[in-house]
């Protein structure tokens, strides 16, 4: 888009009402919200789990990975379902089965049952962000997406500062099983709150402002090209395998590191399941800083995205080899594991605009999913890769490890930038084997 046509429906959005922005902006965050304190409360009910339940590191860490089996399965799908169901109706769905999902993981008595359980939780929350991406295109502006879309992930760290110290008291005045069940009754509720409040589409919303609904319309498909394309253009295409295992890499790391926090710092402050829990809220509320900053900034800098996706990445990888090498007390571990923390939550923000640099509108879609879908499988490796390492003993023993998976995802990501620069050079560059002609 020039930058003509971004400036004059700009200076008009600043007299448009800003309904979408708190009744669909808002619930999408407060839907992303608790879908991902289901996904990740397991994370802090792991020590009383693995005590009661008799299950050793190995056991737990295929039980918090066993959400991203049914999660990866219903990412292949989730186009296909969300196209035929719609947005609306394929979130309030996904809320109703992710939230009951969730309150069934407190009635659960072994091992199995608790697998089946998270399968299930998988199989609904892979409907939860396909949908959201429907609902931004349709109801804001395309300069308007790139906030709207940070707004619904704020709610990945936001989720930890609320799920740790909330899960940590339910556990510690109760048990886990009251937490899981307390935790799965909000989705359902917002599931009827969506029914009633968001509609598919600005065109059928009555309580909208003819002015606001009129903005939409006019500005919500401005500049771009009708969707659809090659999907072999994509899935054949090296440069969207190297990024996609990048995006791999980056998450074995991330969803590792998630969801072992707790027990690590349980093993580092010898503290009780409350204590822990509050401990745990610190290095996300240092996360959700960095990643509002790192998303302002790559905006500014819309050209050179790259540092603000590798850079974070690095930190983070150094960071836990520095918490696993460098001897220290708990405040120094604190230190590593919030820098940590900073790093993988800070390059959310840039990364889709980073990833999909080059590639052609009517790819986008296919390119996203492909990516997504390859990128999630890190929530099963990563979690049972720090499991696996860490045998019988404590889990510092195999965390640190996810550095060195954190820093070969940077790697990657340097050489993706050296070859779309080398296939930009040959496109730029004149064919001198062609004759002159005049």
């Amino acid at each position: 888009m020039s930058s003509t046509s971004h400036s004059a429906p700009s200076r008009r959005s600043t007299h448009i009402p800003n309904a979408r922005w708190w009744r669909v902006g808002g619930l999408l965050l407060i839907s992303y919200l608790v879908a991902y304190i289901d996904r990740t409360n397991m994370s802090i009910a792991a020590p009383a789990m693995s005590k009661e339940l008799g299950l050793d590191a190995s056991q737990m860490g295929v039980l918090l990975s066993a959400f991203f089996w049914g999660y990866v399965v219903s990412l292949a799908f989730a186009g296909f379902v969300v196209t035929k169901l719609g947005a609306k109706r394929s979130m309030v769905a996904a809320l109703i089965v992710f939230g009951l999902a969730s309150a069934a993981t407190g009635m659960t008595h072994d091992f199995t049952q608790l697998i089946i359980v998270r399968v299930i939780l998988g199989l609904g929350e892979g409907l939860v962000f396909p949908a959201i991406t429907i609902f931004l295109v349709k109801w804001f502006p395309s300069w308007e997406r790139g906030r709207a879309s940070g707004l619904s992930l704020l709610a990945i760290p936001i989720s930890a500062i609320i799920m740790a110290p909330l899960g940590g008291w339910l556990i510690g005045n109760w048990d886990y099983r009251m937490m899981f069940i307390v935790q799965g009754l909000p989705p359902v509720v917002i599931a009827f709150v969506v029914l009633f409040l968001i509609k598919d589409d600005p065109t059928k919303d009555n309580r909208l402002s003819p002015e606001e609904r009129d903005f939409i319309l006019e500005n919500r498909a401005s500049g771009e090209k009708e969707q659809g394309g090659a999907w072999k253009d994509v899935y054949l295409n090296p440069r969207i395998w190297l990024i996609s295992i990048t995006y791999l890499l980056w998450l074995t790391g991330l969803y590792g590191f998630n969801q072992w926090l707790p027990t690590i710092l349980t093993e580092a402050s010898k503290q009780g399941i409350q204590a822990v829990g509050w401990l745990t809220t610190i290095p996300f509320v240092f996360a959700a800083v960095g990643m509002y900053v790192a998303s302002q900034q790559s905006d500014k800098h819309d050209g050179r995205r790259t540092p603000f996706v590798a850079i974070p990445i690095v930190i983070s990888g150094v960071a836990l080899l520095a918490q696993h090498f460098i001897p220290g007390n708990l405040f120094l571990d604190i230190v590593f594991l919030s820098v940590a923390c900073i790093g993988l939550h800070s390059a959310f923000g840039p990364w889709w605009p980073w990833a999909l640099e080059g590639v052609p509108r009517n790819q986008t879609g296919y390119a996203s999913s492909f990516i997504l879908s390859v990128g999630n499988f890190g929530g099963i490796i990563g979690p049972v890769l720090v499991g696996v390492l860490t045998g019988g003993g404590a889990v510092s023993q195999g965390f640190y490890t996810l550095g060195y998976v954190l820093l070969a995802s940077a790697v990657l990501a340097a050489v993706v930038v050296r070859i779309r620069r080398n296939h930009g050079a040959r496109i730029e560059a004149p064919d001198t084997s062609a004759p002159v002609t005049n």
